[in-house]
């Protein structure tokens, strides 16, 4: 077949299934697995949003998706068991119509039939009709032999290395660690207080047909019964209301400004900590740092939605010399790019994406950010550190190494705090804890000048 054909006929198949949520996932876990990109970017990229699939359909979409990348490592050791040879690489397709097939199986608990048949319909669609057998028999078999996912599942859906290092990090609570980061996130929200009381956004709530309670530790998070769309939320058009994990909505209370304040927030985009400062403390003026535009984008329609207003920097964090005026700052956001380790159940697509490797890079850039970054801080001033990891060389003893190297730095301790857990330097929220993500925080301050 000619390369014009081919592509003719490829389009004809897209715009055949383009109302069929597994082929949508399908074609989205291909992007994340082949292309390595991000699920939250290809849910918002063109070609996703310009579907005709109906709303329920992309909801089927969206769980088989978030659901496969959370438990694919357990379910393709399962898969592996059930051929007799593995899959060719130009096949890679029919591997993850498989692994559809077994999620809805074994974790989506779907019939049998409709199970079996719409991933025969889905194999076929990639013009490969000798799959079609073979995804039959794989599907049947487990559904004749009544197969369940083994006990070991919560370890089993890590990659080995990041496994190996979250047992090694946290001895004794690994398998709690590990079994939080494969549960359904919570939807929780962030009240802006200003605007309207916490009590009286639960009671619109509530009377929308939300259920909804207040987090047990974090002022002015709620914490819905089960997740919605961010329209049918009441006060949300209105900046009211805003979508922020309760440990991530920390942060603007542990860097307290005071009114009139020249603050940093040094990695800023998307911007969910940059609106809760601006909320929390609507008198300081606020720099938002990130080197990445596009993202910036959704830092600046927020900031349109909420009606609060900050100087938006394009720029590297750990650059200064590119975006930086000379004007000392007296708090410092430094929430920095991280492993993410601590918002798997969030984010399972970083079970695929992350690489041992990128662990060592990440912690000199870090080291990097933060050393930039110091100079720019007022002597009395506080900086901030904060990561979504669990991994302890990314937090604990990144702090460490920064008071060894920086005689004029000391920790103001966070021993008082009622949430997470008390480190050598730092607080620890561990995945789960309060239902709420991963998280660390550490605070710094620059001695006084006498």
């Amino acid at each position: 077949m000619s390369k014009s054909r081919r592509q003719t006929s490829d389009l004809k198949t897209a715009n055949a299934n383009a109302g069929n949520p597994r082929w949508i996932a399908l074609q989205v876990l291909l992007q994340v697995i082949e292309q390595g990109r991000s699920l939250d970017d290809v849910f918002h990229s063109d070609w996703f949003l310009s579907l005709p699939a109906a709303r329920r359909d992309l909801a089927l979409c969206r769980e088989i998706a978030f659901g496969l990348c959370r438990w694919y490592f357990a379910l393709s050791a399962l898969l592996t068991q059930r051929l007799q040879k593995p899959l060719r690489a130009r096949d890679r397709d029919i591997e993850i119509v498989l692994l559809i097939g077994l999620y809805q199986v074994l974790v989506m608990q779907t019939g049998a039939h409709a199970a079996v048949n719409e991933t025969v319909k889905l194999a076929l669609a990639q013009k490969k009709k000798w799959a079609s057998g073979l995804v039959n028999a794989v599907l049947r078999g487990v559904l004749r032999e009544n197969l369940a996912l083994a006990a070991s599942a919560d370890a089993q859906a890590y990659a080995q290395w990041m496994r190996e290092k979250l047992q090694a990090d946290w001895v004794g609570q690994s398998e709690a660690i590990l079994h939080a980061g494969n549960q359904r996130p919570p939807m929780t929200l962030r009240v802006d207080t200003r605007q309207i009381d916490v009590e009286l956004q639960l009671s619109a709530l509530v009377a929308q047909g939300i259920g909804a309670r207040r987090h047990s530790e974090v002022d002015g998070a709620i914490e819905l019964d089960s997740a919605c769309d961010v329209a049918d939320l009441p006060g949300f058009g209105e900046g009211k209301l805003s979508v922020q994990d309760a440990a991530a909505q920390l942060a603007a209370q542990l860097l307290d400004c005071k009114p009139g304040a020249h603050v940093l927030d040094a990695c800023a985009a998307p911007g969910g900590k940059t609106m809760h400062l601006l909320q929390r403390y609507p008198a300081i003026e606020l720099d938002a740092l990130d080197s990445s535009a596009a993202r910036l984008d959704r830092l600046r329609q927020n900031l349109q939605r909420s009606g609060h207003s900050a100087r938006i920097l394009v720029g590297d964090a750990a650059v200064v010399t590119d975006w930086y005026d000379g004007r000392q700052y007296d708090a410092i956001l430094a929430d920095v790019p991280c492993s993410a380790s601590g918002v798997l159940r969030r984010h399972p697509d970083i079970k695929l994406l992350r690489r041992e490797s990128d662990i060592i890079p990440l912690c000199a850039q870090q080291a990097k950010i933060l050393d930039a970054l110091w100079p720019l801080l007022k002597p009395g001033g506080k900086m901030l550190y904060s990561t979504c990891s669990i991994f302890k060389d990314e937090n604990e003893t990144q702090v460490a190494e920064f008071l060894q190297r920086h005689p004029d730095a000391l920790e103001i301790s966070l021993e008082a705090a009622n949430w997470g857990e008390l480190r050598p330097h730092g607080r620890q929220i561990l995945p789960g804890t309060s239902n709420m993500d991963g998280f660390y925080y550490a605070l710094l301050t620059r001695f006084t000048e006498t």
